[in-house]
């Protein structure tokens, strides 16, 4: 029958497993999220654009309007001027002719500036209408690999919680909270290997009395130097799939599998 470290060893595993693929799930989901926003203010952004193009729609349109008028009002007054013979009569008519041509003149460049502002909104827009595109597409495909990695996740998730409610069973109740408040101060690796006397947690040498103690796996010994559970693996565990234990961990985590705890 496995021991306590033993058995704590087994359940790291299991934690590891299922905090490295609810990890996996979260990234995804704030990838989505993240994406989604960015969707948002770009659409949001290009709407502000539009809005522009419609405000600068009707101020051309406006300005065509009056300067048509006006060319219009100018070629009438010239027509007239060639009918004046009074010089007093004429003079008007030539001093309303110029100031058509000035208001001619001022309507052009207020229509001039009116139509780069149109022309820098529309390429602007479009640029807009791109990127919205291309965040959009980046979204739905994050979106759906999401939804296959929940696919796939979540059936080993279920099972290796069940897993573990078995496994803590086993574990009494102030063994079993040191246990993960450590796991999760250290960074998800509460229990490491001994190999040579050295700590894989912290890399320190352990006392030589200590180490042969811990050879044993007959108690929970803590590192002196981390305060992490130390333990050796001293049997012949067989091979598992990686797809049974869950995703790899990093070697400094590794620990050798012990066997289950009997049922």
């Amino acid at each position: 029958m496995p021991t306590k470290i033993e058995v704590l060893a087994t359940l790291q595993l299991v934690d590891q497993s299922l905090r490295a693929k609810t990890r996996a799930v979260a990234e995804g989901e704030g990838r989505v999220a993240a994406l989604e926003e960015a969707v948002s203010a770009q659409t949001a952004a290009a709407s502000a654009v539009r809005a522009e193009l419609a405000a600068l729609g009707v101020r051309q349109r406006d300005l065509e309007g009056r300067l048509a008028a006006a060319e219009a009002k100018m070629k009438d007054r010239r027509m007239r001027m060639t009918r004046i013979r009074n010089d007093k009569e004429l003079g008007l008519a030539r001093r309303e002719v110029d100031l058509l041509k000035e208001e001619i003149g001022t309507l052009e460049t207020e229509l001039m500036a009116v139509m780069e502002q149109v022309e820098g909104a529309t390429a602007k827009l479009a640029g807009l209408d791109t990127e919205l595109a291309r965040l959009a597409a980046e979204r739905d495909r994050e979106a759906s690999e999401l939804r296959e990695t929940l696919a796939r996740l979540s059936s080993e998730i279920e099972r290796e919680r069940a897993t573990r409610s078995e496994l803590v069973q086993t574990i009494d109740g102030d063994l079993r909270r040191k246990y993960e408040m450590i796991f999760s101060r250290r960074g998800g690796l509460a229990v490491v290997e001994v190999r040579d006397g050295i700590c894989q947690g912290c890399r320190m040498r352990v006392p030589p009395q200590l180490f042969n103690q811990i050879q044993r796996n007959a108690e929970v010994i803590l590192c002196p130097s981390c305060q992490r559970m130390l333990y050796a693996p001293t049997r012949d565990l067989g091979s598992e799939s990686e797809s049974e234990r869950g995703a790899p961990v990093d070697r400094a985590e590794a620990v050798p599998r012990p066997a289950k705890p009997a049922r």
